[in-house]
Formats: C-alpha cells, structure tokens, sequence
C-alpha cells in the first residue's frame, strides 16, 4: 500500500510538471476557410505560430479521418520566432482535394511531441445559391426627394456571401458577408433610360457566383407618354404624364402652368403649325411635339 501512495504522488509530481511546462507552440492563426480554385486571395490557407524553442519540424495535412494528405514540411529546421506556411489544398500528388474539413498538425523532433492544431480549415470549392426574392420598385426617380428613390432588391443565399451588384455589367454595390438582406442601388442623377441589374456572390472562401438576372428597371423624372400629338386650332387634347413628383411645370408655346393630375389636358394654339410640349421637374424636362393642323 505504502509503495502504490508513493507511486501515485510521484506521477501526481509528473503532471504537475507538465501541467506547468509552457506549450513549445504559441499563438497559431489558421485560416478558417479557403477555395484552391478561385484565384482570389483566399486561394491558399495560411498557418502561422510562434516556436518557443528552436527544433526540427514536420507540419501536415490530415483529412476528417486522421489521414495525411499534404506534407508541407519534412524534418526541416527552425529557429525561435514566428514563421507562416501556406496549403494550396492540394495533396502530395498536386490534385485539389475533396471539400471538407482539415487540421494541420505538427511534429517536434527535438521534444519528441506532436500538435494537432484544434482549429479546423474548410475547403470550399462551390460558389453560393442565391435567389432575388423582391425587387421594387422598377421605375425610379432618384431626384431626392424621397419617392421612388433607389431601388430594393432583397435577396436569400445558400451561406453567407458578399451581395455584388451589377448594372449593366458593372459592380456598383457591395454588401457585407450575410446570408439574406437587401441591396440598395440609389443612383443619384443617373441620366434617365433602361438599365440592367444582376446580382453576383463572393463567399468566405472567395468562391464568385455566376450573375443571376437581369432585371429591368428605368430611370424617369417625368416623362410624356406621347411624342406627337395632333390637333385642331384651338381644340382641347390630353396627353399622359408620368412622375411621382407632387407638382410638374408645363409649357406649350407662349403659355405656362403647372399640374398635379396625370392626364394633363391643354387647348392647341389659335395658328397653326409645329409647337413644344415641355414638362419640367427639377429641372428635369420632358417634350413633345404638338402639330397644329386646320384638317
């Protein structure tokens, strides 16, 4: 009994011992997801620590199963300090490995000891899903005067992405990694006219999307439906306005006004011949051509 308490307190000492001796490795920073083939710069992971003590190192790459699929080093030695190492997620024979979860783990030859590092590096080689599921509206103003300014576009992905807008073509908004939100394009004093928007996907992994789109929206500030009208001296015709301003300034010929209403209704001129329809919002204009005809 006396020799199994003895035996006991001194492997009690032992780890005590252990317990106290500082980790040789220290401070590792481990990207957590990476895509091989994306060309990005999240194209490799990165691994980096500090040595405590100088020594001669092997560092791997193991699959979900234990089993080394990368030797990145090979018995090599190494000073005190920091130093950084890079995978390319690709394995000994130079192929791209399977997506999933990886650990690197190194050897010490001089302490005889090997660390698993607990943090795990995703391969992820597929870009995300996403799905616009509202747009609105599909005809904007963006004049400021908060109507119909900027166009919504809420979106769901499959995992959380960078939301790239792009009109006709070009990236024009950006939004930070989430799974669902919204993007907002308020494209203040765009000229007016039909524009394309698609929307794009950058995972964590740098993994890009292909666009899904296009869909059509229109700059107007005010605008006449029709761009010839006819009419007899001194008779009445309407002729549709479309804006959401409150109020429109309109000029046809010598005479001035302004309106609220949508139908805009105006008597021709007395003489005939070619006149000007002008309608105006901030300085934004429209026309149309009235022809001032006896028959």
């Amino acid at each position: 009994m006396l020799l199994l308490l003895a035996g006991t307190a001194a492997a009690f000492v032992v780890t005590e011992d252990l317990k106290l001796e500082p980790d040789p490795i220290a401070r590792p920073r481990i990207t957590p997801t990476f895509s091989p083939t994306c060309r990005c710069e999240q194209q490799a992971a990165r691994i980096a620590f500090r040595l405590r003590q100088p020594d001669r190192l092997t560092l791997t790459i193991q699959d979900g199963q234990g089993r080394v699929v990368r030797t990145l080093l090979g018995n090599a030695s190494f000073g005190r300090g920091t130093h950084e190492f890079g995978w390319d997620g690709r394995d000994d024979q130079g192929r791209v490995v399977a997506q999933g979860a990886y650990r690197a783990r190194v050897e010490l030859d001089k302490l005889g000891r090997a660390i698993e590092f607990p943090r795990v590096i995703r391969v992820d080689t597929a870009p995300a899903r996403i799905e616009i599921t509202r747009l609105t509206p599909r005809v904007i103003s963006p004049d400021g005067d908060h109507r119909a300014d900027a166009v919504t576009m809420r979106y769901e992905a499959s995992e959380p992405v960078q939301a790239i807008l792009l009109v006709d073509g070009r990236k024009e908004v950006e939004t930070a990694l989430r799974q669902k939100g919204a993007i907002v394009w308020s494209p203040r004093g765009r000229k007016r006219g039909s524009y394309s928007l698609s929307v794009a996907t950058v995972d964590a992994a740098g993994n890009r999307s292909r666009p899904v789109g296009p869909y059509p929206v229109r700059i107007r500030y005010v605008d006449i439906a029709a761009k010839l009208i006819r009419a007899r001296p001194r008779a009445g015709f309407a002729v549709r306005v479309s804006t959401d301003a409150q109020r429109y300034a309109w000029r046809l010929g010598k005479r001035r006004g302004s309106a609220r209403v949508r139908i805009l209704r105006l008597r021709a001129p007395a003489a005939p011949g070619r006149y000007s329809l002008v309608v105006e919002v901030s300085g934004r204009r429209d026309s149309a051509l009235v022809v001032v005809r006896t028959r």
